[in-house]
């Protein structure tokens, strides 16, 4: 699978020890990264910051389909600072994830994550 980017992801979780959110850091290195922030002709403003990932499975190590869940958090490149809450990354283009589909058939197994 062809790729264009680095991508990292920010899965967020929760500590019953200390009883608050936890966010996990996700970094990959190889990635097919689609969309982004403004409003084009063909997408219109309703679909205007929408992405597109696709994470290939031979071409990152440990990637789990369980690592990522719907609202969890994309950027494009790789960030290698871990969070506290979701404005720590206020200096970054963020998108939630709204879909995920692990298509894990065929010549190119990938996971595709769709955001906003």
């Amino acid at each position: 699978m062809i790729t264009n980017s680095k991508v990292t992801i920010y899965h967020k979780g929760y500590d019953e020890n200390t009883r608050s959110t936890k966010w996990t850091r996700y970094n990959y290195n190889e990635a097919w990264f689609f969309g982004g922030k403004g409003a084009g002709i063909n997408k219109g403003y309703n679909d205007a910051n929408n992405v597109e990932v696709r994470l290939p499975y031979g071409q990152n190590a440990d990637l789990d389909i369980q690592n990522f869940s719907i609202g969890d958090i994309i950027i494009k490149g790789e960030i290698t600072a871990d969070i506290s809450k979701q404005q720590d990354l206020s200096n970054y283009d963020i998108y939630n994830i709204t879909s995920i589909s692990n298509n894990d058939f065929g010549n190119n197994q990938h996971i595709h994550l769709g955001g906003k």
